[in-house]
């Protein structure tokens, strides 16, 4: 997608197509009106160019929410698994940025995983401690884009799907798809060296067909995620152990100070680990509405 363009695979080509002059007017009010993965309806003027006309509606999506005022942007549609990129080293792992988007790809019926790049930087000991630390409930992938380690396995949980890829900037996911789909072009960067942060290599989010079958959409790395305003339940959809904790006694309990509140007392005890219940706090300090 470039602006009120896309490029649109008619099963066997990608074509260019604009936006229609309904959906043209619809995007002057709205943070985007195509996503990456819409299914769409296109006609072909007299000229031959061809102008999206409608899309359908979609069965999943992946939003971050918009500025102030603003409604949220679409990142990916019809996609059936969040592919979370996030590093072992260079830059750090980052827990809170893992529970972001499971909660956007929750929220928009996308399953999402992790997957765990440069582990070449650390021993698989260490990658995997990393993850049972953070207590992160998602399926993983330990992978190396540098030396090909564990593409493979990667390989095997994005065939035959719909997968969009997200993360944070120099995390490596363009290196991950160069050697997931090697015929392609696809940039990669570097860290600053002044910073320690990634430069962003993908500017739009694109849509890659798989050899072995699936699709990829490739999205632009971010440094912050926008929630959106939420309430508690969400939140907690991201981490199990309170999303499956006994009812509380009010059942608008968003679990901070409530009496009665059975995830308070499973900390207390131990049944929740704390460092889990510190980011579901985080997260929803983040997201409820004043």
């Amino acid at each position: 997608m470039f602006g009120s363009s896309a490029l649109v695979w008619d099963g066997m080509d990608m074509l260019p197509a604009s936006l229609g002059p309904k959906l043209k007017s619809k995007s002057k009010s709205r943070a985007n009106v195509l996503a990456v993965g819409d299914s769409v309806e296109v006609a072909r003027d007299a000229a031959g160019a061809l102008s999206i006309v409608s899309i359908a509606p979609r069965r999943t999506s992946l939003a971050r929410a918009g500025g102030e005022g603003r409604e949220a942007q679409f990142v990916a549609a019809n996609a059936e698994q969040a592919v979370i990129v996030t590093s072992a080293a260079e830059p750090p792992f980052r827990p809170g940025l893992v529970d972001r988007w499971a909660l956007l790809a929750h929220r928009g019926g996308i399953s999402p995983m992790l997957c765990l790049n440069k582990a070449d930087l650390v021993t698989r000991e260490e990658a995997e401690r990393m993850i049972a630390d953070a207590a992160i409930p998602l399926p993983f992938v330990l992978v190396s884009a540098k030396t090909g380690s564990g593409i493979n396995e990667l390989k095997e949980t994005i065939q035959g799907i719909t997968s969009v890829f997200v993360g944070h900037s120099g995390v490596g996911k363009s290196s991950l798809l160069r050697r997931l789909i090697p015929e392609e072009q696809i940039a990669t960067g570097t860290l600053s060296e002044k910073s320690g942060k990634g430069r962003h290599t993908t500017s739009s989010a694109r849509l890659y067909r798989l050899p072995e079958g699936g699709l990829v959409i490739d999205t632009p790395g971010v440094r912050s995620v926008a929630l959106g305003g939420t309430g508690p339940a969400e939140v907690a959809s991201v981490f199990p152990e309170i999303q499956d904790a006994p009812p509380c006694r009010f059942t608008s309990c968003t679990h901070r100070m409530e009496p009665g509140c059975s995830v308070l007392a499973g900390v207390q005890t131990g049944a929740i680990p704390e460092n889990v219940y510190a980011r579901y706090r985080k997260l929803l300090l983040e997201v409820l509405v004043p």
